[in-house]
C-alpha cells in the first residue's frame, strides 16, 4: 500500500504576474532535496508499517509547470498522501498559497515549510503574513528544520490526524546523523550553472539585523559530518556533476571547517576528482590561519563574500561588527594571490542611504576596486529579520505584497530613499557597476592572476545579462524562459491570446537580441584581454643568470 508525497518548490510571479519558469534556471534549491532524503529514510525504516511504501515525486516549479491535476490523480490513486511545499521564501509565498488552494480544493492535504514560515513564527505570535490564512485553508505549517522531526508528521498524515502547526523551531537537529540531500541528477544538469548546493552546516553566530538565519536556523551551528560531505561530493562528481556550492551562510564559522576542507582535499587527491567549488565566507575569514590554503586544497575556486557595505557606520548599524571596511583591500588581495575568484555582495538602502551617498559608494567600488566583481541587492526587511521586526513595531509602512520581497525592490518607507528616487538612479548605477570598461578590468585582473589565470567570463556574462539586459539581477536569471498564458496571478486578468503571444514574443526577442549582442561583446573583450596579457608576459623582463665568478 503506497503513501504518495508530491514535493514542490514553488516559484514566484514575475513583474507581469506570470509564474517565473526557465528551461535552464540558474540552480536547484536544496530544501526539497533534504526533505526527499528524509522521506526515503522513513521508507527504508518502514516507518508506516511493513506493508506501506512511501513514494515521492519531485517538482521544482522554476523548471516548468507543476502537473497539478496529475499529482491530485496520483495521490487519489494511492489512496493516501500529501503535497509538501518546501523551501518557501517570502517572495515565493504568494505562489505557494495559490498552489496550496488548488490542492485543498481537491481535498488533498498540504504541508508548507521554509524560511518564510520559520521567520514569521520566530518573531510574531499572531501568525501574520499569510500564515493564519494558510491555517484557515486547512494547510499544515511545518516550523523549523525537518531533520529528526519527520516521523511525527508522517505518522499523523498517514493516520489522518490533522494539526495546524508542527513547531520544532527551537529543537535544532543533529545533522551528523541525518541523511544527505537527494538531488535528481537530471535537474542539476539541466540548470544553467550545473551546480549542486550543499550545506556543511546551518546557523550563524553573528546577528546581522537584515539576515533571517539567526532566527530561522539558530545562532548555534549545526554541522554535518566532514567525511559524509567528502563522500557526497565524490559520488555526485562520479555521476557527472562538476560544480558544487557549499551554501553555508558562512562556512568560516563552521567549527569543523578545517576537517571539511581536509576531507574534501583527501578525497579529491585519492579519487582524482576534477570539480569547481564555491563557498560563502565573511570578510575576515582570510585572517583565519590556514583557511585559504585549505580551501584551495579542497577545490574551492570561487568565494562569495558578504561585504554588504564599505561604510563603517552602516556596517556597525547593521550588526555586522565582524566586517572591517578598512580590511577590504587586504581581503581581496589574499584571495587573489591564492588564485580564487571573489564575488562580493553589496547592499544599498541601509538606513541613512540616500541617492547621493549611494552614488558615492558606487563611485568608490568602480574606481578603487576596478577589477572586483560585485552583486547588487536592495536592503529587504524579510520577515524573520530584526530589521523587519523593528519596522513592524514602529508602525513603518511595508509593502503588503510579499512577492516584491525579492532583493530588488524598496519594500518599506525609507526615510532617505523613496522608491521613485531608487527607480530613477538604478539604471545609472547598473551602467556604472556593470559597464564594458569594468568588465574589461575584471577580465584583465583574472587573467593576470599569478596563481592561475581565469577569464572571469562566466561571471561577467551572468552579471551583464542579469542586471543590464534582464534588469532583475542574477537572482532572477535563467535560459529559455517559459511563460504560460494561463499561469497568471489570480489577482491579474488572463490576457487574450491575440495580445499575449505577440507581446511576449517581442519581449523575448529583445532579450535574445540584447543577450546575443552581449555574448559577442564579451567574447571580443575576452579575446582582446587574452591578447593583451599574453603580450605583457612576452614583454616581461626575465632575470638572467649571472656567470659564476
Amino acid at each position: 500500500m503506497p503513501f504518495h508525497v508530491a514535493l514542490i518548490t514553488p516559484s514566484r510571479y514575475d513583474r507581469d504576474g506570470y509564474v517565473q519558469q526557465w528551461k535552464h534556471p540558474t540552480m536547484v534549491t536544496q530544501a526539497q532535496a533534504a526533505v526527499k532524503a528524509l522521506l526515503k529514510d522513513c521508507d527504508s525504516r518502514q516507518l508506516l508499517g511493513p506493508d506501506v511504501t512511501i513514494t515521492c515525486e519531485d517538482h521544482y516549479e522554476i523548471f516548468g509547470p507543476v502537473p497539478v491535476e496529475g499529482i491530485i490523480e496520483r495521490i487519489k490513486e494511492a489512496g493516501n498522501g500529501a503535497v509538501f511545499l518546501t523551501g518557501v521564501l517570502s517572495a515565493f509565498y504568494p505562489r505557494a498559497m495559490d498552489l496550496a488552494q488548488m490542492f485543498r480544493d481537491a481535498g488533498i492535504r498540504v504541508v508548507i515549510g521554509g524560511v518564510h514560515i520559520n521567520g514569521v513564527m520566530a518573531l510574531f505570535k499572531d501568525k501574520p503574513y499569510g500564515l493564519q490564512d494558510a491555517i484557515d485553508m486547512g494547510v499544515t505549517l511545518f516550523v523549523g528544520q525537518a531533520e529528526g522531526h519527520m516521523d511525527e508528521l508522517m505518522r499523523d498524515l498517514y493516520g489522518g490526524i490533522h494539526k495546524d502547526v508542527y513547531d520544532y523551531l527551537n529543537d535544532l537537529p543533529d545533522l551528523k546523523s541525518a541523511p544527505m540531500p537527494d538531488y535528481p541528477v537530471e535537474m542539476i544538469k539541466r540548470s544553467s550553472s550545473g551546480m549542486l548546493p550543499i550545506e556543511t552546516s546551518r546557523g550563524c553566530p553573528f546577528k546581522c539585523t537584515f539576515c533571517c538565519i539567526p532566527n530561522t536556523q539558530g545562532v548555534k551551528m549545526q554541522m554535518r559530518d566532514p567525511q559524509d560531505i567528502a563522500d557526497y561530493v565524490r559520488d555526485y562528481c562520479q555521476k557527472g556533476v562538476k560544480n558544487f556550492f557549499l551554501s553555508d551562510d558562512n562556512i568560516a564559522r563552521n567549527k569543523e571547517w578545517a576537517q571539511v576542507f581536509d576531507a574534501l582535499a583527501e578525497s579529491k587527491r585519492v579519487h582524482n576528482l576534477n570539480y569547481q567549488m564555491i563557498i560563502e565566507a565573511d570578510t575576515v575569514a582570510y585572517k583565519i590561519p590556514g583557511f585559504i590554503e585549505k580551501a584551495r586544497a579542497a577545490g574551492v575556486t570561487d568565494v562569495f563574500l558578504g561585504l554588504e557595505s564599505i561604510d563603517p557606520d552602516t556596517i556597525k548599524a547593521a550588526g555586522k561588527k565582524h566586517n572591517r571596511a578598512a580590511n577590504v583591500r587586504d581581503m581581496f588581495d589574499a584571495w587573489y594571490q591564492a588564485g580564487c575568484v571573489t564575488l562580493s555582495g553589496f547592499i544599498i538602502g541601509f538606513p541613512g542611504d540616500d541617492a547621493d551617498k549611494i552614488r558615492r559608494n558606487i563611485d568608490t567600488l568602480v574606481e578603487e576596486y576596478a577589477g572586483e566583481i560585485f552583486t547588487l541587492s536592495v536592503l529587504t526587511p524579510l520577515p524573520g529579520s530584526v530589521d523587519h521586526k523593528r519596522l513592524a513595531d514602529a508602525g513603518t509602512y511595508m509593502d503588503p505584497d510579499l512577492n516584491n520581497y525579492d532583493l530588488g525592490h524598496v519594500v518599506f518607507h525609507h526615510q532617505d530613499l523613496p522608491q521613485a528616487d531608487f527607480d530613477r538612479m538604478k539604471p545609472s548605477i547598473l551602467r556604472r557597476l556593470y559597464s564594458v570598461k569594468r568588465v574589461w578590468s575584471i577580465m584583465l585582473q583574472g587573467l593576470r592572476n599569478p596563481a592561475g589565470a581565469v577569464t572571469n567570463y562566466s561571471w561577467s556574462l551572468l552579471l551583464m545579462l542579469g542586471y543590464r539586459v534582464e534588469g532583475g539581477g542574477v537572482y532572477e536569471m535563467g535560459l529559455g524562459r517559459y511563460r504560460n498564458r494561463l499561469l497568471r496571478r489570480p489577482t491579474m486578468p488572463i490576457e487574450p491570446a491575440i495580445l499575449f503571444y505577440p507581446k511576449y514574443a517581442l519581449k523575448d526577442a529583445r532579450f535574445l537580441l540584447l543577450g546575443g549582442a552581449t555574448i559577442l561583446l564579451l567574447k571580443a573583450i575576452r579575446a582582446l584581454a587574452r591578447r593583451k596579457v599574453a603580450k605583457e608576459k612576452a614583454n616581461a623582463v626575465t632575470p638572467q643568470l649571472q656567470p659564476a665568478e
